[in-house]
């Protein structure tokens, strides 16, 4: 006998509902007790009531909520793993901190930790994020290393904090089936400014998803085949595969399987799932999510699990009223609390960074004129779903199913023992016009016989043309809100170029950083005859500074925030001299000839009338390439020369010469 095996008690009046439903669609189970809703439920996820859209509000906080928490990465002395479904941007605990010497010598320099991703085995981890850097960023070359461990069963401890944290991680921290990146930073302020970032990667999520329709065993992103991995996990109901009901789970991975036409002329399945779910929510929440997903529910009958996806309903018996054994309840329609006309979403999109995004609202011209002219909304979160059009789908079903308001509640004789709950039956009782309906309530009476509710069912429920029922995205509005840890290095800097064969010292000048958290600016330079960078002066609040240098010296400035922050160097190196000089008299004048370094805005040449690079004076002419023709001189002068480069920020290079030849 298909005696409902309830779930969840929730007192109402009616007969006892036999589904687990989705956020759209879902009906609240019964729990040993002969309490119940009569019709539809309450929705998956936590919602608010229908409103006047006159008094303002948005969507729920939920989905933001959820969000936030899947890509922080935190440490705390006791917390949860977390399921990774389809592919999602994801972070979790930090189980693991160490420091050591760097490679430079640095105390501290290196820092090490382990962040769990998933309580089982992912497919993939893909990209890593440090903040909203990449891990390719090139502000992170030579300071990153990243290990992934995919969470086998058998896997290794990581070898590298093996060898590299004395002792504190040793071969039997193994993590085995829990995936987790290691990773080693070697903290440096241009590239860390406020210290170890949070991490999160790009993870493809469990890969042992059975699908009984072919056999095979790996990562899926089909709702229906991922509940059933979830009822059967270790961490989830526990239940084994003869407590499914395979017609049923088959026949729902196929719905969601299904090619739905998109507004942009591409194509895609009609339900996915790709997200987290944190162990925390409890069994119940975690199978709402999955199932409403697939704006479906989830049956338990006789002792069975009925997966189902949301689809029209092929009626599986006709009702009529030589089975009554007692009285029939008519709904003609709902409650005015419980009616709606408009809905509002949030889901995740992949495009916005994995962050909560609200769909295009939908509100229905002629259900607003049936309720005179009143905008009501519901507002719904849908964390698990990554699609804009999706999303939209699980939407319109959530607002048709609620204008299909005809209910009936019959007293049955045991001929309906041949039901189920969410079984689609045709009613066509005496006095009523033949309707469609599923079987939302399910109730064995005392009395003997069967008590059904019955909520009317349509097949245009599920009709999607996305050349009229999807609506474009746009463009969310951005805030830009201070980063007090973040500061730009100053655009550009340049060097007041020196017009002598010597100097005493050299002016720098660069661009002023824009930034209200701005403590000053930090200066550095370094000789061409030595090889580190040396401190000038840090804190400066003017945008120049003169450097004293006997030689050519390469300067660089980088921007300092009073949180402590540093800007990226802006640098002006020494260029490169000409090369290959050589020296030919000409008919009244020298022609130098060699090679000019590329980046070279011009030369500057030098002459003396002898080999005395003290007397040689700066000639006018600033040639930008060789040969290059020194004129004005009489037959029979020699001269002596001596050139060097000017890059374009003004810097020089060091001399080179001279070459020296005789007029013609």
């Amino acid at each position: 006998m298909p005696a409902a095996v309830p779930l969840i008690a929730v007192v109402a009046a009616g007969a006892v509902s036999a589904a687990v439903g989705g956020g759209v669609i879902g009906a609240i189970v019964g729990a040993g007790a002969a309490i119940g809703v009569s019709l539809i439920g309450g929705a998956i996820f936590p919602q608010k009531r229908p409103r006047n859209s006159a008094l303002g509000g948005g969507s729920g906080g939920s989905t933001a909520q959820e969000a936030q928490q899947r890509t922080q990465s935190f440490r705390q002395p006791i917390t949860e793993h977390q399921i990774v479904l389809g592919r999602a941007k994801v972070s979790g605990p930090i189980v693991f901190l160490h420091s050591s010497t760097d490679d430079e010598g640095r105390a501290d320099g290196f820092f090490h930790m382990i962040v769990v991703l998933a309580g089982h085995r992912v497919r993939a981890i893909g990209e890593v994020f440090l903040g909203d850097k990449s891990e390719s960023d090139p502000a992170f070359a030579g300071l990153l290393r990243v290990d992934r461990h995919l969470g086998d069963p058998d896997q290794a401890a990581n070898a590298n904090l093996i060898a590299e944290t004395g002792g504190k991680w040793t071969e039997h921290h193994r993590g085995r089936g829990r995936a987790h990146l290691a990773l080693r930073l070697k903290l440096r302020p241009e590239a860390f400014p406020s210290g170890p970032p949070n991490v999160a990667a790009i993870v493809e999520g469990a890969d042992t998803i059975l699908d009984p329709r072919t056999g095979a065993v790996g990562w899926s992103d089909n709702p229906a085949l991922c509940l059933a991995w979830y009822l059967t996990a270790t961490f989830g109901w526990k239940a084994s595969w003869e407590d499914i009901d395979l017609p049923s789970l088959i026949a729902a991975a196929n719905i969601c399987d299904e090619i739905v036409g998109r507004r942009d002329g591409t194509a895609e399945r009609r339900y996915t799932v790709n997200g987290t779910l944190s162990l925390a929510e409890g069994k119940i929440e975690i199978t709402r999510k999955i199932v409403a997903a697939m704006a479906g529910v989830l049956v338990v009958t006789g002792g069975r699990f009925f997966v189902h996806a949301g689809a029209p309903a092929l009626p599986a018996a006709t009702i009529t009223s030589a089975e009554l054994r007692g009285s029939v309840t008519v709904q003609g329609s709902r409650p005015r609390r419980d009616l709606f006309n408009g809905v509002r979403a949030v889901y995740v999109d992949p495009g916005k960074n994995w962050q909560p995004t609200d769909a295009p609202p939908l509100l229905a011209a002629n259900y607003v004129a049936e309720d005179g002219g009143e905008q009501i909304y519901r507002d719904l979160d849908f964390p698990l779903t990554t699609s804009p059009s999706m999303v939209q789908r699980l939407m319109k079903v959530e607002l048709e199913r609620n204008r299909r308001q005809r209910a009936v509640t019959v007293q049955l004789n045991l001929s309906a023992l041949r039901l189920r709950p969410w079984d689609g039956v045709m009613v066509a009782l005496d006095r009523l016009t033949p309707f469609p309906a599923r079987v939302v309530g399910w109730r064995l009476a005392p009395e003997g016989g069967i008590d059904l509710t019955l909520a009317e069912e349509d097949a245009a429920v599920w009709d999607w043309n996305p050349a009229t029922d999807e609506r474009a995205t746009g463009d969310s509005p951005t805030v830009v809100l201070p980063l007090p840890g973040v500061i730009a290095a100053p655009a550009s800097i340049s060097v007041e170029t020196p017009q002598t064969i010597s100097f005493a010292a050299l002016s720098i000048a660069w661009s002023a950083v824009g930034s209200a958290h701005l403590a000053g600016y930090e200066v550095e330079f370094r000789p061409l005859s030595v090889a580190l960078w040396q401190g000038f002066a840090g804190g400066v609040s003017a945008t120049s500074a003169t450097i004293p240098a006997i030689e050519p010296t390469a300067l660089r400035v980088r921007a300092q925030a009073r949180s402590g922050a540093v800007s990226g160097w802006r640098e002006v190196l020494v260029p490169l001299p000409p090369g290959g000089l050589t020296a030919t008299g000409v008919a009244g004048g020298i022609q130098i000839s060699g090679s000019v370094p590329g980046g070279t805005a011009f030369l500057q040449v030098f002459e003396a009338d002898a080999d005395d690079l003290a007397a040689a004076v700066k000639l006018p002419a600033e040639p930008t390439a060789l040969p290059w023709t020194r004129t004005g001189l009489a037959a029979g002068q020699a001269r002596w020369l001596w050139l060097r480069a000017v890059s374009p920020e003004g810097n020089v290079s060091a001399l080179v010469g001279p070459v020296t030849a005789t007029a013609l």
